[in-house]
């Protein structure tokens, strides 16, 4: 083992130079995003200097050391501030004072510690909109890291397949096998060991792959060949994470991609179609999709829809006592014990003790108050402004318009998401996020003023 890992490490070595003196900064978010979806500490890590460092975060400082290199060569792109860059420094701004005005040692057993809370969840997304906001745009070096996008997207979908299917030979890494690592075993969850945040990555991945094909490409086979290819293995992961957030950001994705990209009879018969089947969907198995089996019985499934109501009733009580400035970033399950035992409700606000938030919108406002709420808004608006310019741009070209169009998708999905669960907690969620978010911004400023190709 020492020499597999000492292996490992120089291979990874060698091929960080390359990457810092030649690499694409495209690429290598892409392989960092790879990392930190199939590579966790389960994986691999060692503990130095204080931390446990493992292969994404050992990417990450390549990833910002190769930046800051192209920066002295003066290879990266910035004029000037834009709203979005205002939007998250004032977040950021704000997370980090909620964060270092609360004592960072609170915590609770099986919550994330409130700093590293704060830097997988936030920080490091954070500097990946910033890499790549100011990066010179480039369709050929953009094609590759879509093309790992994609090929992590098909891993992920048949590694889902296997694992549901119990073919556990063909499941890879071995750590997902194992029951004790992790939540949702039974259900598909991939190296993440959670189901959202695989069915988040799959619906991340599925998109571009889905725009490129579909309109800009029509009339490529080899593309249309590749799509239907892992239309049923990503969809069919995406089914069988049974997490009933996912398939309605599935749902949704696809009616904005049907908006989008169809014209005329085909669009509105598309439209048409999936109403129907909606409506199909609610009345036939409507009940069903409350209470159904899972990794657990029906009546489990059940019992987590109705804490729902729960996690409201305390969040809204937590907010009126604090709703300026909250109480603190990583707070709620420190300070909600007394909350927990009003008894003026018919809610079971016990069946939430010791579980963390499962609603982001409330999560902000209980940890941050209004004005952390309203600045996540600001970074929202600005975001789905940008996307939405860059998508109807006539002065673009098409490859980065459809980076508005895979943007408004994937934030459709995050924010369902979030009405659903806590999406912070590691560096997965955010990261495609604003990944994508620091594409369009660097489209808009590099190329919404200056091209006049015609789409």
């Amino acid at each position: 083992m020492p020499f597999l890992t000492l292996t490992l490490c120089l291979a990874m070595s060698v091929w960080a130079v390359i990457v810092l003196l030649r690499g694409s900064v495209f690429l290598s978010t892409a392989l960092f995003l790879v990392a930190t979806s199939c590579l966790p500490a389960e994986f691999f890590s060692f503990d130095a200097a204080g931390l446990t460092w493992t292969l994404d975060r050992l990417w990450f400082l390549a990833l910002v050391t190769q930046a800051a290199i192209r920066w002295y060569r003066g290879d990266q792109s910035f004029t000037r501030l834009a709203p979005p860059d205002v939007a998250i420094g004032l977040f950021a701004l704000w997370l980090v004072v909620r964060t270092i005005t609360q004592p960072l040692g609170i915590s609770v057993p099986g919550q994330a510690p409130t700093l590293m809370h704060l830097v997988n969840g936030y920080l490091i997304p954070f500097v990946l909109y910033a890499l790549l906001r100011t990066s010179k745009l480039d369709p050929l070096q953009l094609r590759s890291a879509l093309i790992v996008i994609v090929l992590l997207g098909l891993y992920l979908g048949a590694t889902a397949l296997f694992e549901v299917a119990k073919l556990w030979g063909l499941v890879f890494p071995r750590f997902i096998a194992d029951p004790d690592l992790g939540i949702h075993f039974g259900r598909a969850r991939g190296p993440m060991l959670q189901s959202v945040r695989l069915g988040i990555v799959l619906l991340a991945c599925w998109v571009p792959m889905f725009v490129y094909t579909v309109w800009l490409k029509p009339g490529s086979r080899f593309q249309w060949a590749a799509l239907a290819i892992s239309l049923p293995i990503m969809w069919g992961a995406i089914g069988v994470t049974y997490t009933r957030s996912i398939w309605l950001a599935l749902a949704a994705v696809v009616f904005l991609l049907v908006i989008c990209c169809l014209r005329g009879l085909p669009r509105r018969a598309a439209v048409m179609a999936m109403l129907g089947a909606g409506m199909l969907v609610v009345l036939i198995k409507g009940p069903d999709l409350i209470a159904f089996k899972r990794e657990f019985s029906a009546a489990e499934t059940r019992e987590s829809t109705y804490m729902r109501a729960a996690f409201a009733y305390v969040s809204v009580e937590m907010f009126k006592d604090r709703p300026v400035a909250g109480f603190g970033f990583n707070q709620f399950q420190v300070y909600n014990l007394p909350y927990l035992s009003d008894r003026s409700t018919n809610i079971r606000l016990e069946s939430i003790r010791g579980y963390v938030h499962h609603n982001g919108y409330l999560s902000l406002l209980v940890d941050l108050g209004i004005v952390g709420f309203a600045l996540y808004g600001f970074v929202a608006l600005t975001y789905a402004f940008q996307a939405w310019a860059l998508w109807q741009s006539q002065a673009v070209p098409k490859w980065a318009r459809g980076l508005g169009l895979v943007a408004l998708a994937v934030g459709i999905a995050h924010l369902i998401q979030m009405a659903f669960h806590e999406v912070s907690f590691s560096s997965i969620e955010n990261g495609f996020l604003f990944s994508i978010f620091g594409l369009i911004v660097a489209a808009n400023e590099q190329l919404g003023c200056r091209l006049t190709t015609k789409p």
